[in-house]
Order: structure tokens, then sequence, then C-alpha cells
């Protein structure tokens, strides 16, 4: 018989080696991401003096600049997705902060962005195109609890079926997205792991997003905290586990499909889009405070990911807990056939 402490020797054991692993498999999907960088030396000559000049001086780049004969190979159509739910949460955190109404990200993206198609979704014209498009997914998505799971399910969806770029209503566009649009997926580096599903780009029939389209039924699952179901079930935590998997798929069978750089990429590949691209500096993109499905939850949860040792002993403690119940249940039905044995 094991006693308890030997029991939660074993179980820390456990969790000790399953984390060494996973570290070691996150890692090494980081120092892939980190390789598949966009950097300047994927953009043309031209554009990175224009570019850099305009850095210098806290200027943008100037519109008149020949983007169309600049950026000929472009894979990702010009072309601009957004997604406004009205009321998307009537009762948290005073319902939508980012309604169309009052957004400038469509205006902005006209602005810099001239002949680009811009979309704007919403949960009428959502639900048809699944049911017209992908029906076998409705029920999926009309039994989604949160409705930003439904948001971000259309965004995958969308981005596979018309390609473009995609973007949250607090995102805008601070100059041409043109430099970005060769290459034929790309996802925009998250803090401290992973990418973010805020924003992301596509080529139509990306094998990626087909496999993100495919996936979100296995992944739709009750993680209890809103939060999490949200993260693991379609948010960012989704995106990244689709990319570390696409990885570790080529890797384990010695495939290369990436290629180095837009020219070389393959129909397969993804980049990464740094932060450099994605926060103040140099950035294509700007920001406003977002995470509208953040609930109260979310407080919990960052602070299980800030202190991983409590998240630990309160694994032991119900590891115990739940060793003390099976001993005690097992004693008791002991006892019950001791009395009913006496009793005879």
């Amino acid at each position: 018989m094991l006693r308890p402490t030997v029991v939660l020797l074993i179980l820390g054991l456990f969790v000790l080696l399953h984390g060494l692993n996973v570290a070691r498999r996150q890692y090494s999907f980081q120092h892939y991401l980190r390789e598949r960088q966009i950097t300047a030396n994927d953009f043309p000559a031209p554009y990175v003096t224009v570019l850099n000049d305009s850095v210098l001086h806290g200027e943008q780049p100037p519109l008149d600049f020949d983007y169309k004969s600049t950026f000929t190979k472009s894979k990702i159509p010009r072309t601009i997705h957004f997604i406004w739910y009205q009321n998307l949460y009537s009762t948290h955190n005073g319902g939508s902060q980012i309604p169309a109404a009052i957004s400038r990200a469509p205006e902005l993206c006209r602005q810099f962005n001239p002949d680009y198609d811009i979309k704007i979704w919403n949960a009428t014209t959502g639900r048809e195109f699944f049911a017209t498009e992908y029906a076998w997914f409705l029920p999926t998505y009309d039994g989604y609890r949160y409705p930003i799971q439904r948001i971000d399910a259309l965004k995958y969806f969308v981005l596979y079926h018309y390609g473009g770029v995609y973007m949250d209503l607090d995102i805008a566009c601070r100059r041409p997205l043109d430099p970005l649009l060769a290459f034929p997926a790309w996802f925009p580096e998250a803090s401290p792991l992973g990418v973010n599903n805020d924003l992301f780009a596509a080529a139509p029939g990306h094998p990626i997003l087909k496999r993100m389209t495919q996936s979100l039924e296995a992944h739709n699952k009750n993680w209890i905290f809103p939060y999490l179901t949200i993260f693991y079930s379609t948010g960012p935590q989704f995106s990244s586990d689709i990319l570390k998997e696409w990885y570790e798929h080529y890797k384990n069978n010695g495939l290369e499909v990436e290629g180095k750089g837009p020219d070389q990429a393959t129909p397969s590949a993804f980049f990464i889009l740094p932060q450099i691209y994605y926060s103040e500096q140099y950035t294509f993109f700007g920001h406003s405070p977002g995470g509208t499905w953040h609930g109260g939850d979310v407080a919990v949860v960052l602070w299980f990911v800030d202190h991983p040792w409590a998240l630990l002993l309160v694994v032991a403690v119900l590891a115990a807990a739940a060793y003390t119940w099976r001993k005690r249940r097992q004693s008791l039905s002991r006892d019950r056939t001791l009395d009913k044995s006496n009793a005879v």
C-alpha cells in the first residue's frame, strides 16, 4: 500500500518530467518561430531605405512611393477583414469596447490602402457564410458558449476561404500593407510565447488555415474558466498549438516545406511578424486597448502563470485529497462488508 507521501513524490516526479518535456518542445518551437521572423532583408532595398528614413525622422513612409511596382509578387490578396458582433458582451465589461460605429480602423486602413477591399463581417453575414459554405461546422459554431469563440472561428474560415489580412477592430493600419503580402501566411509574435490571433494574414486555401478550420471541433472543450476555455478552444493558444503541430509534423518526418524568405517560400510556409513590426516601432499597425473577452477569471489564471509553484502545490493537494478520499471509501466499503458478514 502506497503512503500519501510516496504518492505525492511520484506525482511530483511525473509533473516534473512532463513539465520538462513540454518546456523542451516549447523551446524548440520558439526557436523555430524566431527563425521564421520577417526582417528588413525580406523587403526590397528601395522600400527599406524609405522605411528607415521615415522612422529616423518620425514620419510615415510617403504614400506616393510606388508600392505596386515594388511589390509585384503578392501571395496574399489585397483584402482586409474586420468582424463586429453588436453587443458582443451586453453584461460583460460594459458591452463591446470597440463597436464599428466609432472604430477608426476601417477608415485608417482605407486611407493607407485605398485600393484594398475592406470587409466588415457581422453576426448575420458570418452565420450566412457558414450556412452557405461550411454548413458542417454550424453545430459547433452555434454551440459555442461564448460569442468571441464564434468570432475567432469566423476569422479562420474567412481567411482560409478568401485570403487576405484579418484585423481586430482595436488594430488599425499605420502605413500601406503591400510589403506584407509577399508571404504565403504570417502570424504576429506573442509575448512571451507563441502567436496572437488578433491579426494574421494568409493566401486563400492556405494549408495551415485549413488545418485550423478542421481542428476547431476537436478543441471545443470546456476548461471551466471562460478565459481558459476561449484561450485554448479558439483563441491565441489554439493558433499557437496548431502551428506547433504543423512544425513538429514536418520536423519529425524530416520534411522541408518552408524555404527562406518570401521568394523561396513554398505555399505551405508561414512567417512570424515580429513585435518590432507589430508594436510601436517600425510598425505597420496601431493598437488600442483590447481584451474585451477577458473576464474576472483572467486575474486568477495570470496569477498562476506568474506563480507556477502554486499550481504544482494545488495539484499535489488535490491529488492527496483524492487519494485520502479513495482510501476512505475503500475502508467504508470493507466495514460494510464486515457488517453484512457479521449480520449473517
